[in-house]
């Protein structure tokens, strides 16, 4: 392996020999290979958790307008029941009582004095 695949691998806690590491290390460009590589990883990082952190912010604002939109829903629900339904649910009060549409007479017969008639 060259100098620039184990130092890779050491920084990326990837499988190495520990004496081609000691060696890379002890060339002349070794150590600020592994200096540059170590600068490089952190500009990287710096970037992907500079990327990340307008996702998590957008998906907070979504989950805020949701709530939002969930919010101006029920009161305008709430408006238009209020509005709505007290008509639908007045009864019209009557001044008199309604018309029959018949009439049922009910006539009783005279009771007999040895009281009803069972059989």
């Amino acid at each position: 392996m060259d100098t620039h695949e184990i130092l890779s691998a050491f920084l990326d806690n990837e499988d190495f020999d520990a004496g081609e590491l000691a060696r890379a290390l002890a060339q002349p460009g070794g150590r600020e290979l592994l200096l540059d590589l170590i600068a490089l990883r952190t500009l990287v990082q710096d970037d992907a958790v500079a990327a990340a952190a307008p996702v998590k912010a957008t998906a907070a604002a979504a989950r805020r307008w949701a709530a939002v939109g969930f919010l101006a829903a029920s009161i305008v629900f709430g408006a238009g029941a209020a509005w709505l339904l007290p008509p639908l649910l007045q009864q019209q009060r009557a001044d008199v009582p309604p018309r029959p549409d018949r009439v049922v007479t009910f006539e009783t017969a005279p009771a007999s004095p040895a009281g009803p008639d069972i059989r």
